[in-house]
């Protein structure tokens, strides 16, 4: 289960990190704010939207990882404590998956704009 997690936010990083640093790649040619092209913002927003499906992606992963752990612990499990524990440790990955998730797409950000202008419109 941990080397799951740990491999879990190991691909987080990497999406996070792919999926921060390509919008300033790709503004790093821009002069002035207004002058990207509709293309790259298109670009941008299509790139922001494939970190997003990753990220969501790499939770429904870890949650039905957790799910089998639990389904095979239960399989197993003699005694009441050992489902209790089961049960525990099923919720604790559910938690971390949720955690994990919600600190990427926090460190994501907002949705760039699709117009290309440089400004998010808030939609």
């Amino acid at each position: 289960m941990r080397k799951l997690t740990s491999r879990a936010l190991a691909a987080l990083g990497i999406v996070a990190t792919l999926g921060l640093s390509t919008p300033v790649l790709a503004s790093a040619g821009s002069t002035t704010p207004g002058s990207s092209t509709s293309k790259s913002g298109h670009e941008t927003y299509a790139t922001y939207l494939a970190t997003r499906h990753a990220i969501q992606v790499a939770f429904r992963t870890a949650v039905n990882q957790a799910r089998t752990n639990y389904q095979s612990a239960l399989a197993s499990a003699t005694t009441s404590a050992q489902r209790s524990a089961a049960r525990q440790v099923y919720e604790a990955g559910i938690i971390q998956a949720a955690t994990t998730r919600s600190a990427a797409l926090t460190a994501l950000g907002p949705a760039p704009s699709k117009s290309g202008s440089g400004q998010n419109t808030g939609r």
